[in-house]
């Protein structure tokens, strides 16, 4: 078993290094929510509070299931670290080191790149968010979604009342932080734009 988690391990990290580039600059609006007012929940304790569309530039992916699942997998096998707005810029995000882990995604700059205003506003501007594919059209695109992209997704945000009574709340504002600040995204339509 310990070889077998080296090897996977190495593909990981291999794939991880090919997901790296150089910073893409894009020209992104920030997400567009609508509240809803809805208590009614699915079958499988997904419950809708909010449309929700965004196009974003996903600056990193964390893939979860199989070896590395967590309790959430099952709801969520993706999750994506995006920036719209200042942060999908080039000579911001590119001086910024991004990682996943845990369900969170963490950010920093060198001490250089943190002179600069819009590098200290970067939290403002980027979030990390579990995706939910609605259908097996929005999963397989979902599926395809790596650094660098930059993704069109509409849906919900949702509230997730799992069988064994944890409660996993999505964000409903673009300017928290920590934890509780992640969204998640019950994606019904997803297209790759480029």
């Amino acid at each position: 078993m310990q070889g077998f988690r080296a090897a996977a391990v190495m593909v990981l990290a291999v794939m991880l290094a090919g997901c790296q580039g150089e910073p893409r600059d894009a020209i992104v609006p920030a997400p567009r929510q609508s509240e809803l007012y809805s208590i009614a929940t699915d079958a499988r304790g997904i419950r809708k509070v909010a449309t929700f569309d965004a196009d974003v530039l996903v600056l990193s992916r964390a893939s979860y299931g199989g070896l590395i699942g967590d309790d959430f997998s099952d709801y969520s096998p993706v999750d994506i670290a995006v920036a719209w707005g200042e942060g999908a810029r080039a000579d911001v995000h590119g001086r910024i080191s991004i990682t996943q882990s845990g369900r969170f995604y963490y950010w920093r700059a060198g001490a250089e790149a943190w002179q600069d205003p819009r590098v200290r506003r970067f939290g403002k501007f980027s979030a990390n968010w579990h995706l939910i594919p609605a259908n097996d059209n929005a999963a397989a695109v979902i599926r395809g979604i790596g650094a660098n992209d930059v993704v069109s997704l509409h849906g919900h945000l949702v509230d997730v009342f799992a069988p064994d009574g944890r409660r996993y709340k999505t964000s409903r504002t673009r300017n928290d932080q920590g934890a509780g600040a992640c969204e998640i995204f019950l994606v019904s339509e997803a297209r790759i734009v480029s």
